[in-house]
């Protein structure tokens, strides 16, 4: 045992420098690395509320209860991580080969995944509603206004904003509310 006692205290002695510098250089990447991990963890948006998916809230059976049996699904997006939001979007078509004549369901969905995201909603929501040839809608959601111009129904509801489309898909112009509000009826009951 002895002889291991020694052998031990010559190796130290004789290394010292370099086991010295070994165990700084591994300090000193482990603050590394520890500094690293802080920063991504806390610089990745915190998912707070799961951001909706958009053809979770209109389903092919409500499409064609509203356009027909005809109806086509013009493909399924999950949610898209942007910042502290999520937008997500889902359409359908009548079918109609007349591309002019089309009418087009379509509810896009942009979730705020956290308060700022919920905050950055209700801003925007605000700032982004024209002033000219818009109608307040009450009783829907927590804030609601139809864009005649584009014939886009915007609700704001909880944490998510959502946007109604309904009609004519070459003349968008044409969609009324009436219509709008029937596509909401379906969506909104589902939604946050």
């Amino acid at each position: 045992m002895n002889h291991y006692i020694q052998n031990t205290k010559y190796y130290l002695t004789t290394y010292k420098k370099q086991i010295l510098t070994t165990g700084i250089v591994l300090l000193v990447l482990a603050a590394i690395t520890t500094g690293i991990i802080f920063l991504v963890k806390n610089s990745a948006t915190k998912i707070v509320y799961q951001p909706a998916n958009a053809c979770d809230l209109l389903t092919p059976d409500e499409a064609r209860d509203l356009l027909g049996n005809k109806s086509i699904h013009s493909g399924v997006e999950t949610p898209v991580l942007q910042g502290n939001t999520a937008t997500s979007k889902c359409g359908y078509t009548d079918g109609n080969p007349d591309m002019n004549n089309a009418v087009v369901a379509a509810v896009v969905v942009r979730s705020g995944v956290n308060d700022k995201g919920v905050t950055q909603n209700q801003k925007e929501f605000d700032a982004g509603r024209p002033t000219k040839n818009v109608e307040d809608v009450k009783n829907l959601g927590d804030k609601a206004y139809f864009n005649r111009d584009n014939g886009q129904l915007n609700v704001l509801k909880g944490h998510e904003w959502i946007l109604f489309s309904y009609g004519v898909g070459a003349s968008p112009s044409t969609n009324t509310l009436d219509d709008a509000l029937k596509l909401a009826d379906k969506v909104l009951q589902k939604s946050v």
